[in-house]
């Protein structure tokens, strides 16, 4: 029986991608004042291309950029762009339309927690800018416990504060190597946010959604409700 879902925060309960390409729109429009919408709009897309669903270092992701487009950019653009992708993404974040109205369903019954890689400081200021932890019986960061998933300890982590054991949770994420594959080796149950159902997955047999309300269809599977 599922006693509590456990989310991802980027891209899981916040629109990453619309995140990220406002902070890149803004940033980087400067640089490229002589290009016209559609020509800008070009470099935007290539940069989403590179992006990997933030999966790297924000520094690794832009040497693609800086290769192709290098001679529009300073040549401290990784310098300076690098902090400022961090202080600022909490100013661009936005959450899915049906975030809350699933949270604020969920938690009548289940217990809620909020599983988070990366930098301490930008993730806390993302989730305080959503004002959104007060839905949450836990929240957890990376950053805080030098533990990142998909390493099982941080799930572990989070199933003992929530006081249920790993096989009673579900873990809902959109980056496999992170969040699914952590999930399934600490015991839990996963389902993967994913927008792109043609992506083929041959050996996971778990559930995939594209939009969070479909996880009480899986509660009620799993809990022999249907």
């Amino acid at each position: 029986m599922i006693k509590a879902v456990i989310f991802d925060f980027d891209g899981t309960v916040s629109n990453r991608q619309e995140n990220v390409y406002r902070v890149f729109a803004d940033y980087l429009r400067p640089f490229f004042s002589d290009f016209s919408d559609i020509e800008y709009e070009a470099v935007l897309q290539d940069l989403m291309i590179y992006d990997c669903n933030g999966t790297l270092d924000v520094e690794v992701r832009v040497i693609p950029f800086i290769r192709k487009y290098g001679k529009y950019l300073p040549d401290d653009f990784t310098e300076k762009f690098k902090p400022y992708y961090y202080d600022n993404m909490y100013a661009y974040t936005v959450l899915k339309d049906e975030t809350i109205e699933v949270l604020e369903k969920l938690r009548k019954d289940h217990k809620l927690g909020l599983l988070s890689n990366g930098h301490s400081g930008s993730q806390h200021a993302k989730i305080d800018a959503m004002d959104i932890e007060k839905y949450f019986d836990k929240v957890l960061v990376s950053g805080d416990l030098g533990v990142h998933k998909p390493d099982p300890k941080i799930f572990e982590m989070m199933a003992e504060a929530l006081g249920v054991r790993c096989d009673e949770c579900l873990m809902v994420g959109d980056i496999f190597s992170i969040d699914i594959l952590g999930a399934e080796r600490a015991g839990m149950k996963s389902a993967w946010f994913i927008t792109d159902f043609e992506k083929p997955s041959f050996f996971y047999h778990g559930y995939r959604i594209n939009d969070l309300r479909q996880i009480f269809d899986i509660l009620d599977k799993e809990n022999g409700k249907s």
